[in-house]
């Protein structure tokens, strides 16, 4: 289940960085009215380029955790699990709700919660 969850998690992070890149974050860059911040607009630029991919690269750092537990089970582990999937389980439900299910993340979000969720259950028990 946490490998399922892991793979997913990369893939979520692939896709929000390529298609984000192409379908978000160029296109406000384009944007005349971009705000300088007083730095200039390389400033903001790099603050939302860099902002947008540091997501992915969390989520792939929480990808690589999962395997780690997979492969060591502890007890310890546990609440960790749990952290995991109530982050993945309300990211999922906002996705859902607040974009009115037009942006897929939920799609994702919500089977990795439910993974990482049945896993911590399962090894509470």
């Amino acid at each position: 289940m946490l490998i399922i969850a892991a793979v997913l998690t990369v893939l979520v992070g692939l896709f929000h960085s390529i298609a984000g890149e192409i379908r978000l974050v160029r296109p406000l860059f384009k944007r005349p009215d971009l705000p300088s911040l007083g730095h200039g607009s390389w400033y903001v630029r790099a603050l939302i380029r860099t902002a947008w991919h540091i997501t992915t690269l969390t989520w792939w750092g929480i990808a690589a955790m999962l395997v780690v537990i997979h492969r060591a089970p502890l007890p310890d582990h546990v609440p960790l699990l749990w952290i995991i999937s109530a982050v993945f389980a309300v990211s999922g439900v906002a996705a859902l709700v607040l974009s009115r299910a037009k942006h897929p993340a939920w799609l994702a979000f919500l089977p990795i919660a439910g993974l990482t969720g049945l896993e911590a259950w399962m090894r509470a028990s």
